[in-house]
Order: structure tokens, then sequence, then C-alpha cells
């Protein structure tokens, strides 16, 4: 019975850590879009990099979808 115990209270770990990441990411990327968008219209060199649609955002989701699933894998 405990070792039930210990899977559940790390289930529902995982699961609360899952919900606060995608909410600091549902927070902090529109901002730093908006951000990297005033960058690239001001014309700094590779700004565009930085902007809504540039390389830096799809790095930051890859990565994120990266750690939720080694989080949820056994090793």
């Amino acid at each position: 019975m405990a070792t039930l115990g210990g899977k559940i209270d790390n289930a529902i770990l995982g699961i609360i850590g899952l919900v606060v990441l995608f909410k600091l990411y549902a927070v902090l990327v529109p901002e730093a879009q908006t951000a990297g968008d005033e960058l690239n219209t001001s014309g700094v060199p590779l700004g565009s990099l930085f902007s809504a649609n540039g390389i830096v955002f799809l790095i930051i989701m890859v990565a994120l979808l990266t750690t939720v699933i080694k989080s949820f894998m056994k090793k």
C-alpha cells in the first residue's frame, strides 16, 4: 500500500508542476513576444529572431514540450 500512496503523491505533484509550468508559459511568453516584435520593428540587427514568429520562441516551445515528455517518462 505504501508504494501506491507514493505513486499517487508523485502523480499529484507532477500534475501540479505541469499546470504551474503551463501557467508561467501562458503569462510570460506573450509579453516576451510583444517585446520581440517591438525589437524587430526598431530595426535592430537580428531582431527578427525575437519576433513572435522567430526562432527563439520556437526553441522555447520545443524546450517546454521536451520537459513535459521527459518528466512523465521513466528512465
